[in-house]
């Protein structure tokens, strides 16, 4: 079986010279990369088809010590600019890639693309030319946002075209032979939509090899420390991710500073832009970090912590699907103090105990709005100070670890590969 798999850059290397960073998402980094090692210890013939340029909204990670799997063809595109052309040259060098797969590993039987938009729309138009199946694996705002037309428009600022690009985005969707989502939550928008699922595949959660603690992640040469310095000594309060508003670390800060449980640290695991003030002051004072982890070891992070801390509330332009960095954490048996009652899939990832043990009423807020933010801040900060409960903490923490059971690499993709008859 040929498969190849699609999406954003999910690994770094050197292409030709020139430096390809890790486009960081729970797409890449907890979807894409595992799957194809899946795939491969399988015994399918893999490619991996991938842009050599970022987006502008990309946050981006360079490993030097990163590599592609053994036996992977890398067919990777671009979208360049041509003389006199009135459009970008994407959608052919896609289709060239295609080609370049097919030369490497012989016909195509499955194209899986993990975050389908815009790429689903090329794909599925040219299914019956290279005869193979098209997987969706729609991940969050490829399900709320490209389906909808004022969506569209708000995105693009084209409202004639908006209704046309979703509905032409639609049929693509209808078209695959398989779509999953990321969470129930992001299925119940697709099919309000008038799209279609088969059944929800989250990210897995993070796994690798090696048993890591505090004091060897931190003196891993890979382990870049942005901000503050993280202290081995103190427990560990996770959260990570994108460092982009959307995220809303800043709430984080202000959760823990309030909440200032004695003997806990802070520590952020993210890349983009740096911290707001609030987390820049909790760092001077030794209360937080700021660490950079690359996507290889990142499952060493979640090892070395003690709980986690979820703070990316839905605004109207973004709604967390399905936080991997959340199913991670339950998995490696942390407790998650999270905010609930909001839209999205975050309390899908935990366990009922957990929910009741450390989550925090967030229905109805805005963390925009000065009232509802100072709300936010002091229940988050009541759910923080429960840390100090170690039995409740012992607990919520086991029963994440039995829940989150299922969203190992073999479980996951175990389910996914049956459904898809491999």
């Amino acid at each position: 079986m040929h498969l190849l798999i699609a999406g954003k850059s999910a690994f770094a290397r050197v292409v030709d010279g020139k430096e390809v960073p890790i486009s960081v998402a729970g797409h890449t980094v907890q979807f894409t990369r595992p799957l194809l090692s899946y795939a491969l210890a399988r015994g399918a013939r893999v490619s991996y088809m991938y842009p050599l340029a970022a987006s502008e909204s990309d946050c981006l990670i360079f490993d030097p010590d990163d590599s592609v799997p053994d036996g992977v063809a890398e067919v990777p595109f671009t979208d360049h600019v041509a003389n006199k052309s009135p459009v970008r040259l994407g959608w052919i060098s896609v289709e060239a890639s295609l080609r370049r797969a097919v030369a490497a590993h012989g016909p195509i039987d499955w194209v899986v693309l993990a975050s389908t938009f815009p790429l689903a729309t090329v794909l599925a138009r040219l299914k019956p030319l290279y005869g193979y199946r098209l997987a969706l694996f729609v991940r969050g705002h490829d399900g709320y946002q490209w389906l909808d037309p004022e969506g569209v428009a708000s995105a693009l600022g084209d409202p004639a075209q908006a209704g046309h690009l979703a509905d032409i985005y639609r049929e693509s969707m209808l078209a695959a032979d398989f779509v999953a989502v990321a969470s129930e939550w992001l299925g119940g928008v697709v099919a309000a939509h008038g799209a279609r699922w088969d059944m929800v595949v989250e990210s897995p959660a993070a796994t690798g090899q090696g048993r890591w603690d505090k004091r060897s992640l931190v003196d891993d040469p890979g382990v870049v420390v942005r901000y503050g310095a993280p202290d081995p000594s103190r427990k560990w309060l996770l959260t990570a991710g994108r460092m982009h508003a959307d995220k809303h670390l800043d709430l984080a800060a202000e959760i823990f500073d309030a909440a200032r449980p004695e003997g806990w640290q802070l520590v952020v695991a993210g890349t983009g832009a740096g911290p707001d003030p609030g987390l820049g002051r909790l760092a001077r004072d030794g209360l937080a970090c700021v660490l950079e982890v690359p996507p290889r070891i990142i499952h060493g992070l979640f090892q070395a912590g003690d709980a986690y801390l979820q703070t990316s509330l839905p605004t109207p332009s973004f709604v967390d699907a399905r936080p991997s960095s959340v199913t991670s954490a339950a998995f490696h048996g942390l407790p998650v103090v999270l905010p609930v009652g909001t839209a999205g899939g975050a309390e899908e990832s935990v366990a009922r105990e957990n929910v009741a043990a450390f989550g925090f009423d967030a229905a109805g807020l805005d963390p925009a709005d000065p009232g509802d933010r100072a709300l936010l801040v002091r229940r988050g900060c009541a759910a923080v100070r429960l840390l100090s409960d170690a039995e409740r903490v012992t607990k919520a923490g086991a029963a994440n670890a039995a829940y989150a059971a299922g969203s190992s690499v073999d479980a996951v993709f175990g389910r996914m590969a049956a459904a898809m008859g491999w």
